[in-house]
């Protein structure tokens, strides 16, 4: 696939309008009050069909469900466990919501070692507290072998001013038309200079943000009125209270080398992708585009790779071909979760030439050890090289 278009929708930055956000047009704050009580009273319904990768229902799977009283706070936990065609089914009281929902395989699967990664659903991300019925299909993959990879949470600043005589990169939040264009040696996991140490560059990262304007005049007077108050430029409000596109795009120099959009993606789970990189299929471009709309959005399951974020590519680099064109030797690697405009990212790469597996244990950081030989493990405050999921 050479192209995907993703629609992103962001939370608004500051302040809501006047009216509730969960106030009807029309409705009156005491009809709002007596709707928004009567969807509290009302008990509420989630469904799970858990499956595992190849796609058949896992049976026994264990499930436990925090739920919270929204009067007294009070936590309790709901556990049942999959029947034979992958499903359960969590009853939430009146005044109750579920905060977390985790999934782990059974004890017979624990026994026979096919440990799996743990599902978590949680109200801030998939679940609604106002939806009566909520459905999830969801695949719980198994720990296949998990291996020491180089692997590091990555990010450069996105340059959206570009001034012919500019000398140092350009605050991140200022907006306008503006194209970043960078290259990334994969082995050392570095951007290559002047943003970072790199030395050999595998592909390139080209990124474009465009504002599009305002989704309506009320979200362009108040990026005027914050600007008149002092509280930021007109240009930040731009980014704050408008409509954008933003792209980035994969470029491989090297014949043979290339890149592939991963045809699964689990974003409530450690291991997001499938645990190998394809062997055919690369293609040397990929862009991802988010189109961005300033108004309030909450991403579902069913339209989750909508979102950037919630995508993954697997990258062929250091391709060794023969006469005939055919793969003698390569290296493969994978980015996870390219966060808009698409300048942070988890990169992980397998040193081994030919090894396509990219399934990364997650103690065990092949870069930080070069880096820091003497060290055993990052600190704790240190998420670069401390990943907790692949």
């Amino acid at each position: 696939m050479k192209h995907l278009l993703i629609a992103l929708s962001a939370m608004l930055a500051s302040a809501m309008p006047k009216s509730s956000p969960c106030q009807a047009a029309g409705e009156s704050a005491e009809e709002a009050r007596a709707s928004s009580e009567k969807r509290r009273a009302t008990p509420r319904v989630i469904r799970l069909s858990i499956k595992d990768e190849e796609g058949s229902p896992l049976e026994g799977a264990r499930i436990r469900a925090v739920l919270n009283n929204v009067k007294t706070l009070a936590a309790s936990a709901a556990k049942p466990t999959t029947g034979p065609t992958g499903d359960a089914i969590i009853n939430i009281p009146p005044y109750h919501s579920a905060w977390d929902i985790y999934v782990n395989p059974s004890d017979q699967d624990d026994k026979i070692g096919r440990r799996a990664y743990e599902i978590h659903l949680c109200e801030s991300d998939w679940i609604r507290y106002n939806t009566i019925n909520q459905n999830f299909d969801l695949t719980l993959p198994y720990v296949r072998k998990p291996i020491p990879l180089k692997a590091k949470a990555e990010g450069f600043t996105h340059r959206r001013v570009n001034g012919p005589k500019d000398s140092e990169l350009a605050d991140p939040r200022l907006p306008d038309l503006a194209i970043t264009e960078v290259g990334y040696d994969a082995e050392l996991l570095e951007l290559m200079p002047p943003h970072g140490q790199g030395k050999h560059m595998d592909f390139t990262m080209k990124v474009t943000s465009v504002f599009r304007g305002y989704e309506d005049a009320y979200l362009e007077r108040r990026a005027v009125a914050d600007s008149e108050r002092g509280w930021h430029t007109l240009s930040e409000g731009k980014v704050n209270h408008g409509n954008w596109t933003h792209s980035v795009t994969y470029r491989f120099p090297n014949k043979g080398d290339g890149i592939i959009l991963s045809r699964q993606f689990w974003p409530y789970c450690k291991l997001t992708m499938p645990h190998k990189a394809p062997e055919e299929g690369y293609a040397q471009e990929l862009t991802l585009t988010e189109e961005v709309r300033e108004n309030a959005y909450r991403p579902d399951l069913a339209h989750c790779r909508e979102l950037m974020k919630n995508n993954g590519v697997f990258l062929r680099i250091r391709t060794q071909l023969d006469k005939d064109g055919n793969v003698v030797s390569a290296h493969y690697a994978k980015i996870v979760s390219p966060q808009r405009p698409g300048n942070r990212f988890k990169i992980f790469y397998n040193p081994t030439p030919n090894d396509r597996n990219l399934e990364y244990d997650l103690q065990t950081n092949l870069r930080w050890q070069e880096l820091y030989p003497h060290t055993k493990e990052p600190k704790l405050w240190d998420d670069t090289y401390t990943l907790d999921s692949n």
